[in-house]
C-alpha cells in the first residue's frame, strides 16, 4: 500500500501509511533494545552459573592436578574462560536467530506463495542446494577453529608463564630460550590462521556469488505480470522484499557457517573438557590407579611408663608410615618401584637417594596420594590428636 500511493501519487494514503510506519517505528525499538538486553543478561547469569559448576568439578578430586602431569588435554584454563563465554553468548544468539528466522518465514511465505507459488518453490531448491555446497566447501573451517583455539591459547599461556616466573627467567638469563619458544608458538598460530583465512576466503567466493546471483530473479518473474496489469507496482516490491527475507531466513547456514564452524569448534573443546571431568569424577581417568592410601588411627596414652631406668617405654617404636608391596608405574606402564615395603617410625629418618628418573620424586607423589598408576598399600599411623 506505502507504493501504490507512492506510484498512484494519492497523498493521502502514503500520509497514512507513513503514519502506520513511524508507530510500529516508535514501539518496536523498545521491544528491540530489551529483547537484547535480556539476551545479554541471561548470557552472563548462564556464563556464572556454568564457569562456577565447571571450576567446581576441575578442582575437585585434584582432576586439575591429574590434567596437569598428565598431559590430557590442552589450556584447561582458556575453556573455562574464554570458550565458556563464547558457548553462552553464541548459543542465546544463534536460538534468538533461529526463532525470529522461524517467524519471519512462517509470515513471508504465505505472502510470496500467494503472488506467485512456482517462484517460492525455486527458492526453496535453490537454498537447499546453496547449503549442501556450503558444508561442503566450509568442512575444514571446524578443524582449522578447533586449532587455532588450542594454538593462540598456547601462546597466551607462554606469555602468562613468562610475567608469573619473570626473576627466574631474569637470573638465568632464559630471555632468548623464552624469546624462541614464544616466536615458535606465535608462528604456529599465524600459519594455522593463515590456512584459516585461505578456506574463509573460498567459501566467500561462493556466499558472495550465492547472496547475489538470484537478487534479480524476483523482480524478473513478476514484472511481467504487472505489464499486463494483473498486479501493481506495490506488489513489485512486496514480493522482493518476501523472497529476500525468505532467502535469508532458509539460507542462514549459507550466511552463518563461518559463525557456526567457529561455535563448533568451541563445542568440541568443551564437549571434550567435560568428558574428561566426567571421567575423573567416576574415577575413570587413571585405569592403572590401584595404590591403596589408608589412615589409622593410633590412640594415645593418658600417662607414658617409664623403663627403670627413667626413660619412656617405646619412645621410638611408634609406626608412622607402612609401605607394604608398593609398585609404582608410569602412564607408559614403565615400572619404577618394584614390590618396595618399607616401614618408618617416629623420630626415624630416612634419605631417599637415586640417579634423575628412579622414582623418588614418584615415591613422595604416591605417598600425598598424588601418583596413582601402580598397585600396594601406604598406610599412615595417625595420632588422635592429629589431623587426618
Amino acid at each position: 500500500d506505502f507504493y501504490n500511493a507512492l506510484a498512484n501519487k494519492d497523498q493521502e494514503q502514503f500520509m497514512k501509511q507513513l503514519l502506520y510506519y513511524l508507530g510500529g517505528f516508535a514501539g518496536g525499538i523498545p521491544v528491540f533494545v530489551l529483547r537484547d538486553y535480556a539476551k545479554d543478561t541471561l548470557s552472563l547469569r548462564w556464563r556464572s552459573w556454568m564457569t562456577t559448576y565447571y571450576m567446581q568439578r576441575y578442582l575437585e578430586n585434584r582432576t586439575f592436578y591429574k590434567i596437569q602431569s598428565q598431559s590430557t588435554i590442552d589450556n584447561p584454563d582458556q575453556r573455562i574462560v574464554d570458550d565458556l563465554s563464547a558457548f553462552t553468548g553464541t548459543a542465546l544468539a544463534f536460538s534468538l536467530t533461529l526463532f525470529n528466522a522461524a517467524i519471519d518465514l512462517i509470515s513471508f511465505s504465505n505472502i510470496l506463495f500467494g503472488i506467485y507459488p512456482p517462484l517460492f518453490v525455486v527458492l526453496l531448491v535453490y537454498s537447499i542446494g546453496g547449503t549442501a555446497i556450503s558444508i561442503f566447501l566450509g568442512k575444514e573451517l571446524v578443524n582449522l577453529n578447533f586449532l587455532q583455539e588450542k594454538k593462540e591459547a598456547d601462546f597466551r599461556y607462554g606469555l602468562v608463564r613468562v610475567r608469573e616466573n619473570a626473576e627466574s627467567i631474569a637470573f638465568y638469563g632464559g630471555e632468548e630460550n623464552e624469546m624462541q619458544m614464544l616466536v615458535q608458538r606465535f608462528r604456529s598460530a599465524f600459519q594455522n590462521l593463515t590456512r584459516l583465512l585461505v578456506s574463509s576466503r573460498n567459501l566467500e567466493f561462493f556466499t558472495s556469488g550465492y547472496r547475489y546471483l538470484i537478487q534479480i530473479l524476483p523482480a524478473a518473474v513478476v514484472a511481467p505480470m504487472y505489464f499486463s496489469g494483473k498486479i501493481e507496482f506495490g506488489v513489485i516490491n512486496q514480493s522482493v522484499s518476501a523472497f529476500n527475507h525468505i532467502l535469508g531466513d532458509v539460507s542462514l547456514i549459507v550466511y552463518q557457517f563461518q559463525a557456526i564452524s567457529a561455535f563448533s569448534a568451541v563445542i568440541d573443546r568443551l564437549g571434550e573438557f567435560d568428558d574428561l571431568l566426567d571421567n575423573s569424577s567416576d574415577n575413570h581417568l587413571d585405569s592403572t590407579e590401584k595404590i591403596c592410601i589408608v589412615y589409622s588411627s593410633v590412640k594415645t596414652p593418658s600417662f607414658t611408663p617409664l623403663n627403670t631406668n627413667g626413660s619412656m617405654i617405646g619412645e621410638s617404636s611408634n609406626k608412622m608410615v607402612d609401605l607394604e608391596n608398593l609398585t609404582l608405574v608410569t602412564p607408559e606402564n614403565a615400572t619404577l618401584i618394584l614390590d618396595l615395603t618399607l616401614t618408618i617410625y617416629e623420630k626415624e629418618h630416612l634419605l631417599i637417594t637415586g640417579p634423575s628418573g628412579s622414582g623418588k620424586t614418584s615415591l613422595l607423589r604416591a605417598m600425598a596420594g598424588l601418583w596413582t598408576s601402580g598397585r600396594g598399600k601406604i598406610t599412615f599411623y595417625v595420632k588422635d590428636s592429629d589431623d587426618f
